[in-house]
């Protein structure tokens, strides 16, 4: 553990004392008490906010929207398809389409074999770097067999 961690936690520790002597002015009259009580919730709640701040953090900081699919979306937006790749895999809305259906409803893929097309659906933030999506449609007997999205962290 960092020496930031523990002194972060103090810092929390003293605000949230002062914070509880001030709210429990209105209900206990004993000072003596009052402090006794604002010293255990400190000791007790400066970890617990500690650790509700930093899951608070990262939850932002890895967010990243999804959306359900929307063809006039998908063709309007190339480098923000990613945010619509969990639905398309989910939902198997290509699952069994024949390539000219598919061609139809996402477009041309950007490489592409006989068996394997793959669509570049954009970057995203990943962490403390970059993402890089891709839609991966695999063809078996001239129909898609399956679909399965590509990450790739920078």
């Amino acid at each position: 553990m960092s020496l930031e961690v523990p002194i972060i936690i103090l810092i929390l520790g003293i605000l949230i004392y002062f914070g509880l002597k001030w709210i429990l002015k209105k209900y206990i009259k004993d000072s003596k008490s009052r402090t006794r009580i604002s010293i255990i919730g400190a000791i007790f709640l400066a970890p617990v906010s500690y650790l509700i701040l930093v899951i608070a953090f990262f939850s932002f900081l890895f967010y990243e929207p999804q959306y359900d699919f929307d063809e006039q979306k998908w063709f309007a937006d190339k480098n923000g398809r990613f945010e619509m790749r969990d639905d398309i895999v989910e939902s198997e809305i290509l699952k069994n389409k024949n390539k000219t259906q598919i061609v139809k409803l996402i477009g041309k893929p950007d490489t592409k074999t006989s068996d394997v097309w793959t669509y570049d659906l954009g970057m995203s933030g990943a962490r403390f770097g970059w993402q890089f999506n891709s839609l991966k449609l695999t063809f078996k007997n001239g129909k898609v067999s399956e679909v399965n999205k590509i990450e790739i962290v920078d």
